[in-house]
């Protein structure tokens, strides 16, 4: 609103003629008010300085608290990263351990194969076997009956 510089120069060329005048003589209550509103600019500019200086302490403290913790979160990205390794290497463990399970898995099915295989052979046999001594028992009954 106020060009700074220009208030300035005149309050501080005011103040000074004012400042000059107090040993001397008695001042008014107009001028009064200048040294008042020159201490109070005196007071607003130290506070200025005050205020920027605990600013600028505060974005500091700030700064160095981000850069803890981004080291916070660095140190988390690789605790997960380690993390990630190991679930990585027990996946490849359980990989190959279905691998190995699948292997005993067809062994398995291999050895089930040549249990039908052998079910069946002696099935037939058992049948074989059945009917010759059927057919020797019908001809040991005909012998002994009918003979």
């Amino acid at each position: 609103m106020f060009n700074n510089e220009i208030f300035d120069s005149w309050l501080n060329k005011k103040s000074d003629e004012i400042l000059s005048k107090v040993d001397r003589e008695r001042i008014s209550t107009e001028e009064m008010i200048i040294l008042v509103l020159k201490a109070q600019t005196n007071h607003f500019h130290h506070m200025d300085e005050d205020m920027k200086k605990g600013l600028h302490e505060v974005n500091a403290k700030i700064d160095r608290k981000f850069e803890a913790t981004d080291g916070k979160f660095e140190a988390i990205d690789q605790r997960f990263e380690s993390i990630d390794q190991r679930f990585e290497s027990i996946n490849r463990k359980f990989e190959a351990i279905d691998r190995k399970f699948e292997a005993i898995d067809r062994k398995f099915e291999g050895v089930d194969q040549k249990f039908e295989k052998m079910e069946h052979k002696i099935d037939n046999r058992f049948m074989w076997t059945i009917g010759i001594m059927i057919a020797m028992s019908g001809g040991i009954y005909l012998k002994l009956f009918l003979g």
